[in-house]
């Protein structure tokens, strides 16, 4: 339990993982297995290493099934690193959906914890259950099923008290899709003000995906109130951006 615990106080992810893994190799059949299984998969998931996420996630559920916090990493982590051209993406959306289901069964079943009020409890549940409402919309999103991502992105956004910008981003690229502009603009202007999505680009410079994105909107809705005869629609970003 000492050995467990100086894992948990550990802050920086690859020191965490260090110890995680001397803990499991000095005490394999540590009754704490599942644990440490899901304290890696959250040190990989902050150093951003997919495949040690999965590996860890999976080894997590093998101990226990239910195990909520690797059901949702593992259900917003998949259709993440998945592409519409990948030949596998039908199994890995696959099987994100049922990760997504399973832990929404999972929070449905919890009960409330003491120190908390009913309403700070219901919050804090819409709050977890927004990520694999998330996650649902993203791997519809990249199926193309625009209904199903408008609705599972929307109520993920609805749902959580400080919405994540990269699901408001979603949500407006599903609405520009749709021809649906004025609520895209509206969506892509939520996520701005939540913080916006930057990455850096090929050449090394930053990007603000949804500085691009609007700029495409409003270039389309323009197009849609002033047609012209033999112009071409503009292509819009990808949704897995």
């Amino acid at each position: 339990l000492d050995a467990y615990q100086k894992c948990m106080r550990e802050q920086n992810p690859t020191e965490q993982i260090r110890l995680i893994e001397d803990f499991l190799l000095q005490y394999p059949k540590t009754e704490l297995k599942e644990y440490a299984y899901q304290a890696a998969t959250q040190a990989y998931q902050a150093k951003n290493d997919y495949a040690k996420v999965l590996t860890y996630g999976e080894l997590t559920l093998a101990e226990n099934e239910n195990n909520l916090v690797a059901l949702l990493i593992l259900a917003s982590a998949i259709p993440e690193r998945t592409a519409k051209s990948d030949i596998d993406k039908e199994a890995k959306l696959t099987q994100a959906e049922q990760y997504a289901k399973r832990g929404l069964e999972v929070l449905a079943k919890l009960t409330m914890p003491s120190n908390l009020t009913e309403q700070q409890w219901l919050q804090t549940k819409k709050d977890a259950e927004s990520t694999p409402h998330a996650a649902l919309g993203l791997a519809a999103l990249l199926r193309d099923d625009l209904a199903k991502a408008e609705s599972e992105l929307k109520m993920a956004s609805e749902m959580s008290a400080k919405p994540d910008s990269v699901t408001l981003y979603r949500l407006g690229l599903c609405y520009s899709y749709e021809k649906k502009y004025d609520p895209a603009l509206e969506a892509m202007d939520r996520a701005a003000s939540s913080g916006g999505v930057k990455i850096s680009g090929a050449d090394g410079k930053a990007r603000d995906l949804v500085a691009e994105a609007k700029d495409f909107i409003l270039k389309a809705k323009a197009a849609s109130e002033t047609p012209v005869s033999g112009s071409a629609s503009p292509s819009g970003p990808a949704p897995g951006s």
